[in-house]
């Protein structure tokens, strides 16, 4: 299981003076990386692999009686909130590189639909909405709202490596939901794998690759490559630590501004039923860009509590 990481997306702008408005927001955005569960997409059946009763006298008769399994497949509709209070030494404002301290809330609905197609095959189909808010007047507060439409697919024949590929609308705002800061079509692939599963430890990786189709500036547009690795160790039956890492290059189309970063994150969870889950966590961001100044460089720490639920029909 993949533990929510944070995602850096920043984004150049002709100034140089300033940071653009991804480099200053991008600590506090969730990933948007998908997460899918092998074990949960089906890839045979809906009804689970058949069984044959036992051999009787009256199979003469009757034939080869097959017995058909219970249904394991994905809920058709999930829908997930999860809410937490943080601080951070690196709050978003005019640069990056300002180190403004702040506490700030982060609060994320999200509702997915995976309805089979054919073959193995899944629609990968939701959206999500993100509400910041800081405290101190130096910080940007924001809204993320990003709908998506695709397909996903595990491949037993490969050990139940996940493939996914879709479509993602990004739209960011400062303050004011009818006005966006920043908006881009993209389309997204990748692959996930569990590499080592047990009893008590999960071993996962992935790579993964977006690719803007536009943005509301041309200067904006830019490819992304990313690589994650998370640890996850049981401590118990419903308490979870997952260490995690995630490396990022942005590669942008205009004047071969390249950005790096490195996400590095522990969070320890506890889930008190299957619906609800309590988390804290700390996470340290580093990136570095080749444009001038420094504008788009900048570290920063966090930590936080909060709790999340899910509920599926």
């Amino acid at each position: 299981m993949k533990s929510s990481h944070l995602l850096l997306v920043p984004i150049f702008l002709a100034a140089s003076a300033q940071a653009d408005i991804f480099s200053s927001l991008s600590p506090y955005l969730s990933n948007s990386r998908p997460d899918y569960d092998p074990a949960s997409i089906e890839t045979n059946s809906a009804m689970g692999n058949p069984s044959y009763a036992p051999i009787s006298p009256a199979d003469s008769d009757f034939g080869v009686q097959q017995v058909l399994g219970s249904y394991s497949g994905l809920p058709p509709v999930t829908v997930t909130f999860d809410t937490s209070l943080s601080y951070t030494d690196n709050a978003p404002g005019v640069s990056p590189s300002a180190q403004e301290p702040s506490w700030f809330s982060a609060s994320r609905l999200a509702v997915s639909w995976v309805p089979r197609i054919a073959y193995g095959w899944f629609a990968d189909i939701g959206l999500s909405q993100e509400l910041y808010r800081f405290e101190g007047n130096k910080a940007v507060d924001f809204e993320n709202f990003q709908p998506y439409l695709g397909v996903v697919k595990s491949i037993p024949e490969l050990d139940d490596l996940v493939f996914y590929t879709r479509y993602e609308y990004q739209r960011l705002t400062t303050g004011s939901i009818s006005e966006s800061d920043y908006s881009a079509q993209t389309i997204r692939t990748g692959l996930q794998k569990d590499i080592f599963l047990t009893a008590k430890y999960q071993l996962s990786a992935g790579i993964d690759a977006a690719f803007d189709l536009s943005t509301n500036d041309d200067s904006l547009e830019h490819n992304e490559y990313s690589v994650d690795v998370s640890y996850t160790y049981w401590l118990a039956d419903r308490l979870s630590s997952t260490l995690s890492w995630t490396g990022t290059m942005w590669d942008f189309h205009d004047d071969g501004r390249e950005d790096w970063t490195n996400i590095v994150g522990l969070e320890l969870a506890w889930m008190p039923c299957k619906n609800a889950r309590l988390f804290t966590n700390v996470f340290y961001t580093n990136s570095n860009s080749n444009t001038a100044n420094g504008a788009n460089d900048f570290e920063a720490w966090q930590s936080g509590i909060g709790v999340g639920f899910n509920y599926a029909f």
